[in-house]
C-alpha cells in the first residue's frame, strides 16, 4: 500500500513534502501561538497543518519501511545498512515529534480561542500551552532536518 505512486517510490515523494511543508507549518504554529492578534486567522490553517504534519510523518515512516524491504532485496550488496538504520531511527523520532506537535497544536487551536486576562489561571495555561507549541515546533524542525540529513547520507554515501 505504501510502496509506489505512479511507478515512483512513495517514500521519496512523501518525504520531500514533509521536508518542505512541515517546517513551514511549524513556523505557522509558532506564529499562531505567540501572536494573539493573528490567532483567529491562523487557527484553522495551523490545525489543518498540524494534522497534515502528523499524517505525512506516519505515511513517511510506513513508506520508508516498504522501501527498506525493497532495497534489502534489490540492493543488499551496495547498501550501507548502518546509515539506513540511522535514518530509520531518525524517521521514528520525526513520527513521534510530529504526533506530539499535532496534539499540542490541536489543543492550542481549541484552547486559545478567547483572550485570557493577565494573572488568571487561564492566562497561565495559555502561556504554558504556547510555550509547549513553540518547543514542539522547534523540535519537529530539528528532527526533520536530522532525518533528512541521515536519509541523504544513506542514499548518497557511495557517490564520493
Amino acid at each position: 500500500m505504501f510502496d509506489f505512486i505512479l511507478g515512483l517510490p512513495m517514500h521519496a515523494l512523501v518525504i520531500h513534502g514533509l521536508v518542505v511543508l512541515v517546517p513551514l507549518i511549524a513556523v505557522l504554529a509558532i506564529a499562531f501561538t505567540v501572536l494573539p492578534r493573528w490567532r483567529r486567522p491562523l487557527r484553522w490553517p495551523a490545525a489543518a497543518g498540524a494534522v497534515l504534519s502528523g499524517a505525512l510523518a506516519w505515511v513517511g515512516a510506513a513508506s520508508g519501511e516498504a522501501l527498506l524491504v525493497r532495497v534489502s532485496q534489490a540492493r543488499a550488496a551496495t547498501t550501507d545498512f548502518e546509515l539506513v538504520q540511522a535514518h530509520t531511527d531518525a524517521g521514528y523520532r520525526v513520527r513521534l515529534a510530529a504526533t506530539v506537535f499535532m496534539v499540542l497544536v490541536l489543543a492550542a487551536a481549541w484552547l486559545l480561542r478567547a483572550p485570557a486576562h493577565a494573572g488568571s489561571t487561564t492566562h497561565l495555561l495559555q502561556l504554558l500551552l504556547s510555550l509547549l507549541v513553540v518547543l514542539a515546533s522547534l523540535t519537529l524542525i530539528v528532527t526533520v532536518a536530522l532525518a533528512g540529513h541521515a536519509g541523504s547520507a544513506a542514499v548518497w554515501s557511495d557517490v564520493g
